[in-house]
């Protein structure tokens, strides 16, 4: 929706965006109510349309927003002065950190019965494969030297199985003792033993 706003009125809309896109990524879309957005940003309900048209336009906002943060991490990727090994460990390190901050995304994957927990999914999938996967596969073939399709492919599969599954495990609050091996305390040499285990020769 196209209307001029002020300085003020840019910083309400700013604020209505960052908080529905608080919403969704710590509780999920289900909670990402015309009412709580407007309790969390301060405004009455009315504010959404005047702003946005509908809360549709809204959540795509949100969205938007959401997606620029995870965007930022498939740039380490791309890092051409960084060694292939430094660019794995830059993008694992963040993916760890930018997870703890979106913890319904997590929980969503674990437990994608309802709709609202299958579009969070869906912004999760779309990013990955669209933006992470291709250049994932590139650094590992820099790095090892692999030029077989279906073997990258492996390879990568094995890398996000092991950055996901610990991260799904965590944001569902179990009490498996060897997730803490992702917390900021080990989370580096967990990252450098996976990044040694991409190297290994698969016969």
């Amino acid at each position: 929706m196209s209307r001029k706003l002020t300085g003020k009125g840019l910083m309400v809309r700013d604020r209505m965006i960052q908080e529905t896109a608080r919403i969704i990524r710590e509780e999920g879309f289900k909670y990402a109510t015309v009412r709580t957005i407007a309790d969390r940003a301060g405004v009455n309900i009315a504010s959404i349309r005047y702003y946005f048209g509908s809360k549709d336009e809204l959540i795509g906002e949100a969205i938007d927003y959401l997606m620029n943060n995870f965007e930022n991490i498939v740039h380490y990727l791309e890092d051409k002065d960084a060694t292939p090994e430094d660019r794995l460990f830059a993008f694992m390190q963040n993916y760890f950190r930018l997870a703890n901050i979106h913890p319904a995304l997590y929980r969503s994957i674990s437990f994608s019965g309802s709709d609202s927990q299958q579009n969070t999914y869906f912004i999760y999938t779309n990013l990955l494969h669209d933006r992470c996967w291709e250049p994932i596969l590139r650094t590992i073939s820099e790095m090892t030297g692999i030029r077989n399709s279906k073997l990258l492919r492996i390879k990568g599969l094995q890398l996000f199985a092991a950055l996901e599954y610990p991260l799904i495990l965590h944001s569902n609050q179990s009490d498996v003792p060897d997730v803490a091996l992702i917390y900021p305390k080990h989370a580096e040499e967990y990252i450098r033993v996976l990044i040694e285990s991409l190297r290994q020769p698969t016969a």
